[in-house]
């Protein structure tokens, strides 16, 4: 077993995604971490320099969040083993064309998901890359259930990598075209 860890840890610290899997990690974590009833109502959407930024369905739900802050914190913290997260920043984005102050003081946000995911439970599609990929890495782990977990990390990091490089090409063809 020693073996299997260390062949998993010379291969996430040669690649540099040991950081990278505990980020993404840490938004997978969140509805985990906050419970059925926050994870109703919030989503962490991405981990940034030692930022959490997450969404609330309402402004309520953010105020009702700020409260469980240094709880959540130390929970992501402690499942991944470091102190990866500084601080959480919530948002609610408000309806298109309204201002803020004309909402009346119940609103919630247009946007936010009915059922948000639960990125944790999201399944590849068979043709996935980073499935593949991720598969090829982890082939040498021989203890099954570790294998399984890696995979499914490293995918999940590839995935969000690929997402990632695809927004800053997008944003970068927008303001090429301004």
């Amino acid at each position: 077993m020693e073996d299997v860890r260390n062949i998993v840890n010379s291969m996430l610290d040669s690649r540099g995604w040991r950081v990278r899997i505990l980020e993404q990690m840490a938004v997978e974590l969140w509805p985990e971490v906050v419970g059925e009833h926050l994870a109703q109502h919030t989503m962490a959407v991405r981990f940034k320099n030692g930022t959490l930024f997450a969404r609330a369905r309402s402004p309520q739900w953010t105020q009702e969040l700020h409260f469980h802050v240094p709880r959540i914190i130390t929970r992501i913290n402690g499942r991944l083993g470091r102190e990866m997260v500084q601080k959480i920043s919530c948002r609610v984005t408000p309806p298109r064309g309204i201002k803020v102050g004309a909402l009346k003081p119940n609103w919630e946000d247009p946007t936010f998901p009915e059922k948000p995911p639960m990125p944790a439970k999201r399944i590849a599609a068979q043709n996935d890359f980073a499935k593949r990929r991720a598969h090829e890495l982890t082939a040498p782990i021989e203890d099954e259930e570790m294998r399984d977990t890696m995979e499914r990390l490293i995918a999940s990091v590839l995935r969000a990598q690929r997402e990632r490089e695809e927004s800053e090409a997008k944003e970068m063809d927008k303001n090429e075209h301004r």
